[in-house]
């Protein structure tokens, strides 16, 4: 059966032949594939294998949908039950350990061999073990009956082959007349150990670890590899969409895990160590003054400062392998990149519901399902729209609905508001003809008055 870091590595080698369809590097999807179904594709654990067009399609779909999770290979239909332990075996083990609640593992595996359940070559310990932890209630608290699961120190070697993150609550700061919590989100580089960028935040949430990221390419050029952990906030659609753009695999640590971080954890025991305990947060007076704080100490004592493990600073480390990092050139580019990306549907008025606020976009567009891309600080600017996608192509735009100016339009059609901004519906200053009347001419009324009297009458 594979095991997990096998089937990462799968995952990982199907993400590599489809990334240049995900980062747009091909001009023609179809013709992309079939090359490559051209010839076998060497895949971790299988070897060399031939795959259809159709498979490279299925696995675009599956990345899309599920982020590098859908990659991987399923595990059998039967996983987590023991085909060693039977139901049977399964219904003496309960029945055991509910005449007998305080035998440890070994002694409740020992007294079920003693009156003949199974024998030691048809259930091993081994196998015994790992029943008793699928299945929590048997286990005493003082004694689980199992072996940890072996862990093993790692490191890369380049810079930037992998950055791992995470977020560490900071330190209270009175705002207003409230305190409220900080939380500090940082990225790290495997190989050197250099902090990539940093931040205290109000939030924990999507936005700020996008912020962050972002900021950290600007600086420190592209990762190939993102690790984090299984929150909510890192397992988020918009995140694995933003790797795949960029080229950079989005993993996930195993639940309950926070051993598998070990730098990011390493580094955070360093903050609360130097950093933290020589602040005094009441007498900080904006986040804005704790993060120049904290960027001063992490320049000064942390990126410059010698490290154990590599014998040399962080930041002399990742720059003595300055040629293996990729800077994002077009800084445009990547904030196009990192627009958040929400679905909506347009109403048959033409308008869109947007975290509260209320936009309008063109009238063909009217009851359509589009994507909608934007940065959060647009909802404060009226003048700023909004960009509406669909399936990937943009299509249009949308601004915030003015109730007031709408009021004061002309409007063409049955109560629908003419749309602004195309000279075709500017309507001219005067919309109707004037209406003919009878053209009055006081001279030929003279002449005619004149003439029956021989002199001027009176009209």
């Amino acid at each position: 059966m594979l095991d997990e870091k096998e089937r990462e590595k799968i995952a990982l080698k199907k993400f590599s032949l489809i990334a240049p369809v995900l980062n747009n590097q091909t001009v023609n999807q179809k013709e992309y594939f079939k090359k490559l179904a051209a010839k076998p594709v060497d895949m971790p654990h299988y070897g060399p294998r031939r795959y259809t067009v159709k498979t490279f399609e299925w696995w675009l779909y599956l990345y899309r949908r599920h982020g590098l999770e859908g990659l991987k290979p399923g595990y059998r239909s039967d996983r987590g039950k023991s085909r060693r332990v039977t139901e049977e075996i399964a219904l003496k083990i309960r029945e055991k350990k509910a005449a007998k609640p305080k035998l440890s593992g070994i002694l409740l595996y020992e007294e079920l061999v003693k009156d003949g359940v199974f024998t030691p070559d048809k259930l091993s310990q081994a196998t015994f073990y790992r029943f008793l932890a699928q299945n929590q209630e048997l286990v005493n608290s003082q004694d689980t009956g199992t072996e940890e699961k072996e862990m093993k120190r790692f490191a890369h070697q380049k810079v930037n082959q992998l950055w791992q993150t995470d977020i560490l609550y900071g330190p209270y700061l009175k705002l207003g007349r409230v305190k409220k919590r900080t939380y500090l989100i940082a990225y790290i580089d495997d190989a050197s150990r250099l902090i990539t960028h940093a931040r205290f935040s109000w939030e924990q949430n999507f936005e700020a670890i996008r912020d962050i990221f972002k900021d950290a390419i600007l600086k420190r050029g592209l990762p190939k590899l993102l690790y984090t952990d299984n929150g909510k906030v890192y397992r988020c659609g918009q995140l694995a969409f933003i790797c795949a753009s960029l080229g950079c695999s989005l993993l996930h640590a195993e639940p309950f895990s926070p051993n598998q971080k070990g730098k990011i954890e390493r580094f955070f025991r360093t903050v609360r160590m130097r950093f933290l305990s020589l602040i005094e947060p009441e007498k900080i007076k904006s986040l804005e003054e704790l993060n120049l704080r904290f960027w001063e100490w992490l320049e000064d004592d942390y990126q410059r400062k010698m490290h154990s493990a590599l014998q040399m600073s962080p930041l002399d480390y990742f720059m003595s392998q300055a040629d293996e990092v990729r800077m994002f050139l077009d800084p445009a580019l990547l904030d196009e990149l990192f627009l958040l990306r929400v679905t909506r549907k347009v109403n048959h008025d033409a308008t869109l519901s947007l975290e509260s606020v209320l936009y309008e976009t063109d009238q063909k567009l009217a009851n359509t399902r589009l994507e909608v891309r934007y940065e959060p600080r647009w909802l404060n600017n009226p003048a700023q729209p909004v960009f509406l996608y669909r399936e990937g192509v943009k299509v249009g735009e949308a601004r915030q609905v003015n109730l007031s100016e709408n009021a004061s339009a002309r409007r063409k059609g049955p109560g629908r508001p003419a749309t602004r901004g195309e000279p075709e519906d500017t309507l001219p200053v005067q919309t109707r003809k004037p209406i003919a009347e009878p053209v009055v001419s006081f001279s030929s009324i003279f002449e005619t008055q004149h003439d029956s009297t021989g002199k001027a009458g009176d009209v």
